[in-house]
């Protein structure tokens, strides 16, 4: 092996080992999930065995999520024990239990009791620890004959109401809804507990004025879900949507319209409630009185809205009698439900386990169920596109669809949870492609699949849906890859390039697979032409959606080069370019500016063992991009194969930093060389460039101000909204979403 090949493997080797340490050591799931999921990719095996194997090593490794063992009697019992202790000591003495009181409360919380007074006694203490908001507390007994009365003698500060025998839930909530001053009327089981945040997370979805009603995610008393939001049947039966399974699974923590929420914590405005009747006497003494009303507020306009990040622990039907009676009570309301709503519930779902997907959605949302489905959940650092992909996301979600993102080729890990709007689902379609292909494309009105290698698994993993589909296709090329495929053979060569089995062979399949969607979707212009030059009938631009945010330093105060691009594996376009720049052209710069070349991105810093010259530093991926921004006084793009449009130059530009671009990007970008950046006709041009303008204040200054001039009127955010909006539009009046809106 000569010098120079043993230096680079000894590099490479250097990489893996780093690699590997980091996630063996290291506690981060992110890092086990990258380590298998490359360690697999260069199995010499077939993709329908990698995948397998995958799945099995995740579910060894990475999917070790408590096991919520302690059945729920035990966990009764511990409530049980603690309650009472709590209870005998608060009677024993002469303590009280005080809740504050305020001449103009925003909430009036109404607890309805009978019996169980240890419970009713840690339900209390729950409000009074986490309640952060001005509150009245409005408790009506309902002719206990336990240590109630003695308990309630201890409250100070609240609302108490006693009734001689028991008169219901239903009625018992009425007659406090009357006397009841707050802006908004919170209905909490007195065999609940309130959690940190859980109210004001609730009442912070009522900024929006068609919000009738919100409830939280009600955990059972050994921390399984109860149900996270509820959905009504056709035949009027009720389901509370993931009873018994893991609250942290991310298909119980998207904020979502719903059928109704149940009493257990369900919070309306007071307004509301009076108007339209609260709830009626028909379903005394209790159940389907919660939900009737929420029924009546979606016939009325107004919407029912899940929070999951108000949690409620709930002992479940203490007062009832168990569950057996609490069963019976339900039957019996059920047909009285159904009566009142046959015609509204003729638009629901039947009572089937494959239409849970569908039926979690309120039906009597008139919004889009959108299906986004990328490489991976779109975390803005990780770039490759998924800048792109995050804002489309996020303005779908603002245009108030329902959408529900799905990764294909990636499995989820924890730091995907946070990258999205609360509204937006986020999905493994790489861990459960079976649950994918069966449940989540049936369930959607509109499919939205990003780049061609995504759309052609789809069209080969479910052939039998796509011919007679009763949902819309949209096909985000985001870019044409053929041409980057074709320059990364040539300067690679063929076996140092190799394509995955998925990868369209060349530009023919690539544009056939664009004519198989009801619109077709591209980042730029150019890639514009070339579709409709092939026949693709429908097409839209959807660029990038940058806000100008410059920097503020000035010519003087900056030092050094940047670059900024994610590097996912060794033949990914920006560590061949980054790898090609320091070998052939940073010398030239260095020797000639004395500057420093700062690289930063998500894997850049696997580069450096490799790239060892002088004054380039790596400093991998980061959270806050800015500071590097505000010292660099020239960015650099060198990439000598790519598709699409280089988001990396797009936002140096909005921080205002002068660039300095290879032959490919200019050609992308299509900005005035001289007059906007510098964008060389040859690769070995930039360095003279780049030592040009490091070294040139006014010519630095002439960039800066017209490529932030480029910014503002090319990439303005509001754009995007506009062009989805034209999107949906066109496809809706094309295609199979114009018979759903008639429905």
């Amino acid at each position: 092996m000569t010098s120079p090949n043993l230096r680079k493997w000894i590099a490479r080797q250097s990489n893996r080992l780093y690699t590997l340490r980091s996630a063996v050591s290291g506690e981060r799931e992110a890092e086990r999930v990258a380590l298998i999921h490359g360690v697999v990719r260069r199995l010499p095996l077939e993709d329908a065995k990698k995948y397998q194997i995958t799945k099995w090593l995740l579910a060894r490794f990475v999917q070790r999520g408590s096991s919520l063992k302690e059945q729920i009697s035990v966990a009764q019992a511990k409530w049980e024990t603690k309650g009472h202790k709590h209870l005998n000591q608060l009677l024993a003495g002469n303590q009280t239990l005080r809740f504050e009181t305020h001449a103009s409360p925003l909430v009036s919380i109404i607890l309805v009791t009978k019996n169980k007074a240890h419970l009713t006694l840690l339900a209390l203490g729950s409000i009074n620890e986490f309640a952060s908001i001005p509150f009245e507390l409005i408790v009506v007994d309902n002719g206990s004959d336990d240590s109630t009365s003695r308990l309630l003698d201890r409250l100070e500060g609240a609302i108490i109401l006693r009734n001689t025998e028991n008169i219901g839930f239903g009625p018992a909530c009425m007659q406090a809804a009357e006397c009841a001053r707050g802006e908004y009327l919170c209905f909490f089981n007195n065999d609940a507990l309130l959690t940190k945040g859980a109210m004001d997370a609730v009442l912070s979805n009522f900024c929006a004025e068609d919000v009738g009603a919100v409830g939280g995610k009600i955990l059972l008393a050994n921390g399984a879900l109860q149900e996270a939001g509820s959905i009504i049947w056709s035949d009027g039966s009720a389901l509370g949507y993931g009873r018994g399974d893991d609250p942290a699974l991310p298909q119980y923590n998207f904020r979502r319209p719903v059928d109704y929420c149940s009493g257990v914590f369900l919070i309306t405005p007071a307004r509301l409630f009076r108007k339209f009747g609260g709830f009626r006497e028909e379903f005394t003494p209790a159940y389907y009185e919660d939900t009737d009303y929420c029924m009546t507020l979606w016939q009325n306009g107004f919407r029912v809205v899940y929070e999951p990040a108000a949690s409620i622990l709930h002992y479940e039907s203490a007062s009832s009698g168990g569950n057996d009676q609490a069963i019976s009570m339900m039957a019996a309301h059920q047909v009285k439900f159904s009566q009142k709503w046959h015609e509204a519930l003729a638009r629901h779902y039947s009572p089937r386990s494959e239409n849970i997907c569908a039926a979690r959605i309120s039906v009597n949302s008139p919004s889009l169920r959108i299906l986004y489905i990328d490489d991976r959940i779109p975390q803005r650092s990780l770039g490759a596109g998924l800048p792109r992909s995050n804002d489309i996301v996020t303005a779908l979600a603002r245009l108030g669809h329902h959408i529900a993102c799905c990764s294909s080729n990636f499995p989820l890990t924890s730091t995907d949870k946070a990258v999205l709007p609360e509204e937006v689902e986020i999905f493994d379609g790489y861990r459960f492609r079976e649950k994918l292909f069966a449940e989540y494309i049936h369930s959607a009105d509109l499919v939205w699949v990003s780049r061609p290698h995504n759309l052609k698994l789809l069209l080969q993993s479910c052939p039998e849906v796509f011919p007679s589909r009763d949902f819309a296709l949209i096909y985000d090329a985001e870019a044409i890859f053929a041409p980057r495929a074709r320059a990364r053979e040539e300067l690679l060569g063929k076996s140092a390039a190799a394509r995955s089995p998925l990868e369209p062979v060349g530009l023919e399949e690539e544009l056939s697979l664009a004519k198989v969607a009801d619109s077709v979707v591209v980042v730029s212009e150019a890639d514009r032409q070339v579709m409709q030059r092939a026949g693709v009938k429908s097409l839209h631009v959807v660029g990038h959606a940058i806000s100008a945010a410059p920097t503020v330093s000035s010519f003087h105060q900056r030092e050094g080069f940047l670059f900024v691009g994610s590097v996912h594996g060794q033949d990914n376009p920006n560590a061949d370019s980054i790898r090609h720049f320091c070998n052939s052209q940073w010398d030239q710069i260095h020797q000639a500016t004395g500057a420093v070349l700062r690289v930063a991105g998500y894997g850049t810093e696997i580069l450096q063992s490799e790239i060892s010259r002088p004054g380039v530093r790596f400093f991998g991926k980061q959270n806050d991009l800015r500071p590097l921004y505000e010292r660099a006084r020239v960015f650099v793009v060198p990439t000598r194969y790519a598709a699409g449009m280089p988001y990396k130059a797009h936002e140096a530009a909005a921080y205002g930093v002068p660039m300095v671009v290879s032959p490919l990007i200019g050609q992308q970008m299509q900005w005035l060389h001289g007059i906007d950046y510098f964008a060389a006709s040859h690769l070995d041009e930039m360095a003279d460039y780049c030592i040009c303008l490091y070294s040139d204040e006014s010519l630095w200054e002439q960039f800066r101000a017209n490529s932030l001039a480029r910014v503002e009127s090319e990439l303005n955010p509001v754009a995007i909204n506009n062009s989805l909006r034209a999107i949906l539009d066109q496809v809706a009046a094309t295609s199979v979403l114009a018979r759903i809106h008639e429905l």
